[in-house]
């Protein structure tokens, strides 16, 4: 972990006691990598050559003599499959701080609440929300809304920018303000298969695994009652649904789903989610022992590991094919984040952005990457033989190549796309172009009530 030298003392220790979320536009997208079957090469400076410490070092250097070192309670929020390895991590913070002479004692709990959950959370009571915790990117203005999401300071965000690559840190910025630390670079999904089942050839097509799943009477999970996973038909078809927000609120969009793309969109699905052995699921966990295919991603690939073992294959997603034209299946492309509550003290601020900033340095992200496969934004462990030689992540780099980079959605626009799934799943292969029609008529006609007063 290569250590920053800047100290956080006089003016720098009221800049953090002061920073609080940012009001401010849209993110800014960040762009997809080029199409290739291997990883795709980094655009960032090459990273230092100097291999990582060994010993555990604050990625900051600070003068703690500049205010109270009081005793306090931190809450910290992460996905339960890594709590572990967070925990462990804590420790080695915590043993860094005493190092760098903080003499107050701080105490941590952690507690099991995924990304996927932190933001609703957290909106619903941020004082009793978690300090420190991670989510997903697509709930940044959403917390920020909230007051949830303390600035992240100046002499730190040297470091991010420094250590992190340009789109993680672009993920975890408001305007010009960024609000949150970079936690992974991986928040996309592809295609984990059965290599004893399907051939190379046969998981190009979502009709050919449809096909063997049917006539082997094995399965195949998509979570099409997803808006998150059932994107990618609409995608991958030439449609989209674009918000735009001004102060963190909701004031227009541009949306396709209710278009001729859009149908071929829900044709696609209709051909593949009407199969009887299409099932809705995105987990390794909810995968039967027949399971196939599924579309998942890099956060269980510990799991598909254990499940398939040597026969397991990752790859892009497939094609669909409608009137005899093939489409290639879309995605999400997107990041964790981990996010800092703003604070009540100087010392309460500072420690909490010092963790922050901890849980994302070259050995935070190393050992998540070495525990469950998650994919890291640190700009070092990027460019490791290991990680660049990964299965999991050359399958989701050239993925990423047809992936959208996720913005900001309404939080009820979820729940609206995601209906659109079951409902083309309900009525069948033989739905009629009159039928689903009507599934994206209705969609699109509650799109208005989205938009914030």
């Amino acid at each position: 972990m290569k250590k920053s030298k800047f100290l956080l003392c006089g003016s720098a220790l009221l800049l953090l006691a002061s920073c609080g979320g940012g009001n401010s536009s849209s993110a800014p997208a960040s762009s997809a990598p080029a199409p290739s079957s291997e990883p795709a090469p980094s655009s960032e400076p090459a990273p230092s050559s100097e291999p990582a410490p060994s010993e555990h070092e604050l990625p900051v250097a600070v003068d703690f003599g500049g205010f109270d070192n009081e005793d306090m309670e931190l809450l910290v929020w992460c996905a339960q499959e890594i709590q572990p390895t967070i925990e462990n991590t804590i420790e080695d913070f915590k043993a860094a701080l005493e190092a760098d002479g903080y003499e107050g004692e701080v105490n941590f709990t952690i507690n099991p609440v995924g990304e996927g959950d932190a933001a609703s959370k957290m909106v619903t009571d941020v004082e009793s929300g978690a300090d420190v915790y991670f989510f997903a990117q697509d709930q940044l203005a959403r917390l920020n809304t909230a007051g949830a999401l303390d600035e992240v300071p100046e002499l730190i965000l040297d470091w991010v920018k420094e250590e992190h690559s340009a789109g993680s840190v672009t993920a975890g910025t408001l305007g010009e303000n960024v609000i949150a630390y970079p936690a992974t670079e991986d928040n996309g999904y592809y295609l984990y298969y059965d290599k004893s089942v399907l051939s190379g050839e046969e998981i190009k097509s979502w009709e050919d695994i449809v096909a063997k799943a049917e006539a082997g009477e094995y399965e195949v999970d998509f979570n099409h009652g997803s808006a998150w996973y059932n994107f990618g038909f609409f995608y991958g078809a030439g449609a989209d649904s674009a918000w735009e927000t001004v102060d963190g609120k909701f004031v227009s969009y541009n949306d396709t789903y209710d278009s001729d793309k859009g149908l071929i969109a829900a044709r696609g699905l209709a051909n593949i989610v009407g199969s009887a052995r299409m099932v809705d699921n995105s987990g390794v966990s909810g995968a039967g022992d027949k399971c196939i295919a599924l579309v998942d991603g890099t956060w269980d690939y510990g799991a598909a590991k254990d499940k398939w073992g040597e026969n397991l294959g990752c790859a892009e997603l497939p094609y669909f094919h409608v009137n005899g034209q093939a489409y290639h299946t879309g995605s999400f492309s997107g990041n964790k984040l981990v996010g800092v509550k703003p604070q009540d003290s100087e010392a309460r601020t500072i420690v909490a952005h010092l963790l922050g900033a901890y849980l994302n340095t070259y050995d935070a992200q190393e050992a998540r990457y070495d525990a469950k496969g998650w994919g890291p934004s640190n700009k070092a462990l990027v460019a490791s033989e290991k990680v660049q030689q990964a299965p999991h992540l050359v399958a989701l780099s050239a993925q990423n190549a047809y992936a959208k980079p996720q913005g900001q959605f309404p939080g009820k626009w979820w729940d609206n796309a995601g209906a659109i799934g079951p409902a083309i799943a309900q009525l069948g292969k033989e739905a009629t172009d009159e039928q689903l029609k009507n599934i994206l008529e209705t969609y699109s006609a509650g799109l208005d009530a989205l938009l914030d007063a």
